[in-house]
């Protein structure tokens, strides 16, 4: 399955330490994604907003730290776990309150001008731009 991910669109990035909290949206949906700030070769942990009421459950919540700390290369002790723990647990108002999707990016320039007319009188007009496309990884 394919991820459609553009990180220069992220709503609000947080550095916590040696790990960033990056809100953004993945795949059209709102995503919490932890990143490692000085590791380039980990991959990233991802809470997307459709599971995010699970991370509100505590036993979940604990459960998911030592994975989190797998995944992002950290060492997984008690102290990373609570680290994690808390940037997820106080992330997740932010997720839920994020715009749903993120603002539409157009090409500066104008490809040309569109009028709608009646009996000869300009009603309305506007510029015909294009929508920039981020990346998109399959």
């Amino acid at each position: 399955m394919g991820v459609s991910l553009d990180l220069r669109k992220a709503h609000l990035t947080r550095k916590h330490g040696d790990l960033f909290a990056v809100y953004t949206w993945m795949n059209d949906e709102r995503a919490m994604i932890l990143i490692p700030a000085h590791r380039r070769d980990t991959a990233w942990y991802v809470v997307m907003e459709s599971a995010a009421f699970k991370y509100d459950d505590p036993k979940y919540l604990a459960h998911q730290c030592p994975v989190a700390c797998d995944v992002l290369g950290l060492e997984p002790s008690q102290m990373n776990w609570v680290r994690i723990a808390t940037i997820i647990n106080e992330g997740l108002p932010d997720l839920i309150r994020m715009p749903s999707s993120p603002a539409r990016e157009f090409h500066d320039a104008s490809f040309g001008r569109m009028e709608v007319k009646a009996d000869g009188k300009t009603l309305t007009e506007e510029d015909i731009k294009i929508e920039t496309e981020g990346a998109t990884y399959g």
